[in-house]
C-alpha cells in the first residue's frame, strides 16, 4: 500500500496562496494585511527572512504588490509613549529685551 504523503505548505506559500484570492477578490484595490501574532507565531513567520530581522519586532514582506505586515503582541510603538509637548511663545527675561535693543546691525 502507498503512505499517504502529505506535502508541508511552508509559511510563505501559504502567504502566497492568500495573496492570490485577495488579488482575485479585489482586482484594482490597494491591500494591506496586518498580523498580529504571538511569539511562536511570530518566529516561525520570522525564521523565513534574514537573521538581522529577528532583533525586530515589526517587519512587513511585499508578496506581489500586497503588503503583509507582521507585529509581536509585544511591539510598542514610540509615538504611544511620547507626551506631546505643546510650548507657549517663550517669554524673554528683561534684560535680554533691554540688551536687543542694543544690537548692533
Amino acid at each position: 500500500m502507498e503512505e499517504n504523503k502529505e506535502s508541508v505548505i511552508g509559511v510563505i506559500e501559504k502567504l502566497a496562496l492568500v495573496t492570490d484570492g485577495l488579488q482575485n477578490i479585489f482586482p484594482d484595490g490597494k491591500v494591506i494585511c496586518v498580523y498580529e501574532l504571538d511569539d511562536e507565531d511570530f518566529k516561525k513567520v520570522q525564521e523565513n527572512f534574514r537573521k538581522i530581522d529577528h532583533s525586530h519586532k515589526r517587519f512587513s514582506i511585499d508578496i506581489s504588490g500586497i503588503e503583509h505586515v507582521f507585529i509581536h503582541q509585544d511591539f510598542v510603538r514610540t509615538e504611544d509613549n511620547e507626551e506631546i509637548k505643546i510650548e507657549g511663545p517663550k517669554k524673554q527675561s528683561w534684560i535680554k529685551k533691554i540688551l536687543s535693543s542694543f544690537k548692533g546691525s
